[in-house]
Formats: structure tokens, C-alpha cells, sequence
């Protein structure tokens, strides 16, 4: 079983496999996956409620129980399916030159697609419990994901490298977007990869 999978269902995921979910828990995963991103669009996570969820869903508390354990499960079930959409485990077999580089272009891909909506969940939650979470779960996703794949020098701790690479990449995807300084994906690899020091990537 791969780091990822691991963390995801032993530390950050729902009660059951998803793989072992019928069509219809999908469904009702998807109902509640929905309501949450549809509330914190129009205010903070914080002010989030299991009852306001369910109503959303359109399903009772004790089904909601059956598949989290509280909002917070299901905000890290969220965060699972974003690695789910950009692929982020079939990156494992990447080899240490293109990594940085094939995850960044993933992320930029999706913020493109999603960017109206990031901005309004940002207008309720630019700090605060979900902003830290995301920061947490990119973390430790980045950690399963790229420690012993970066030619990470000896003198320094691969988690500190790793810390670094995750805290560039953020940093570029943040001016891009969210400061709204719009470059194409090509000038926006430019950037990361001068400002993590390896120009060579680009060769």
C-alpha cells in the first residue's frame, strides 16, 4: 500500500474505503462533499454546522454520521479528492527532474479551472481553520510525495527540502491567482523553478 493511501485513510480519511463504497454511498459522499463546498463559498468553515450540512445534503444527521466523524472528517475528505482530480499518487514513478515540475503544472491547471470559486472561499476563510488545514494536509501529501525524490543533499533534512519545495510552489500559485498577477503556465514555471534554484529543470 503506498504512503498516500496510507495517510489518507489512517489519518485524514472517512470511516470506510471508497473503494468499497457502493453507487449509492457515492452518492451520498458527493451530496455532503457538495454542500460544504457550496456553504464555505458564502461563509467561513468555522460557522459551519453538521445540522446546516445535512439540510444542504438533504439527508439526516445519522447518515452524515455513518460516513464521518465530524465536519473535519469530511473538510479532509475533500482535500482527498483534489489529490483524487490533479492525480497526484500516479506521480510516484515520476522521476526526481520532472516531479516539482509535473505537480506544480497540476495545481496550476486546477486553480485555472477553479479560480471564481477559490476567490469566494477566500473572501470567508482567508485565515482560519481551513486555510491552516489545507496548508496541513499539502504538507504532509508533499512529504509522503517527494521526500527521497528531489536529490536532496545529505547536509540538509529531507523534510526541511521538502517543506521548502511545497512553500515555493504555494508562494507562486498565490501571485499568480490569488494577487492576480496572471502569467501562462510556461512564465509561471520560470518563476518557481528560479526561486527553488533549480533553473536547470527548464533546459
Amino acid at each position: 500500500m503506498d504512503a498516500i493511501a496510507e495517510l489518507s485513510r489512517k489519518e485524514l480519511g472517512m470511516k470506510q474505503e471508497k473503494q468499497r463504497l457502493t453507487r449509492g454511498a457515492k452518492r451520498t459522499l458527493n451530496a455532503f462533499s457538495k454542500a460544504l463546498a457550496d456553504m464555505i463559498s458564502h461563509q467561513s468553515f468555522e460557522s459551519v454546522t453538521v445540522n446546516a450540512l445535512c439540510e444542504q445534503a438533504d439527508y439526516p444527521r445519522s447518515t452524515f454520521y455513518n460516513y464521518f466523524e465530524d465536519k473535519f472528517d469530511l473538510l479532509n475528505d475533500c482535500f482527498s479528492q483534489i489529490v483524487d482530480e490533479i492525480r497526484l499518487t500516479e506521480l510516484t514513478s515520476v522521476d526526481d527532474g520532472q516531479l516539482l515540475l509535473t505537480s506544480f503544472d497540476r495545481l496550476y491547471d486546477l486553480m485555472s479551472q477553479h479560480i471564481e470559486y477559490i476567490r469566494k472561499v477566500l473572501v470567508h476563510n482567508s485565515d482560519g481553520y481551513l486555510q491552516t488545514s489545507f496548508t496541513n494536509y499539502a504538507r504532509r501529501m508533499a512529504q509522503d510525495l517527494l521526500v527521497g525524490k528531489l536529490n536532496i543533499s545529505q547536509e540538509i533534512p529531507d523534510a526541511l527540502v521538502v517543506d521548502h519545495c511545497l512553500s515555493t510552489v504555494l508562494m507562486v500559485l498565490d501571485w499568480v491567482f490569488i494577487k492576480r498577477n496572471i502569467v501562462d503556465k510556461n512564465q509561471a514555471q520560470q518563476y518557481l523553478v528560479r526561486l527553488y534554484g533549480k533553473p536547470e529543470l527548464l533546459a
